[in-house]
């Protein structure tokens, strides 16, 4: 079996996620005090929102050529889960996507999402 690799730079750092078990998997990291995102996406939103926009969209595999505002996020116990809306209006939702919080070096945020 292939594996899936994501890759996402912030700052100094490169941070790698890869799977045998997933057919895809998405990670991104971002500075923690990224700003300006609140006109990206929807609402009240942090650099954690964008990671996890992110991830889900590079585990997609059409990235931001997505609007990350499509990403839908829910909280659990330990985990999240995202749907991308391919309809907004309509909101029909593609694959659900499970995806975790990751601990990052000091200043960066980190997620990562698999289908």
């Amino acid at each position: 079996m292939d594996a899936a690799v994501s890759v996402s730079y912030v700052s100094a750092w490169t941070v790698v996620a890869v799977t045998r078990e997933y057919g895809r998997i998405g990670v991104d990291a971002v500075p923690a005090d990224a700003g300006g995102l609140e006109r990206v996406l929807p609402g009240e939103t942090d650099a954690r929102d964008w990671a996890r926009a992110e991830a889900v969209l590079k585990a997609d595999a059409r990235g931001l050529t997505v609007d990350p505002a499509y990403v839908s996020v829910r909280e659990d116990a330990d985990r999240w889960w995202a749907t991308v809306i391919e309809h907004p209006g309509g909101r029909h939702a593609t694959a659900e996507w499970c995806g975790w919080d990751l601990d990052g070096p000091e200043g960066v945020v980190a997620a990562v999402a698999i289908a």
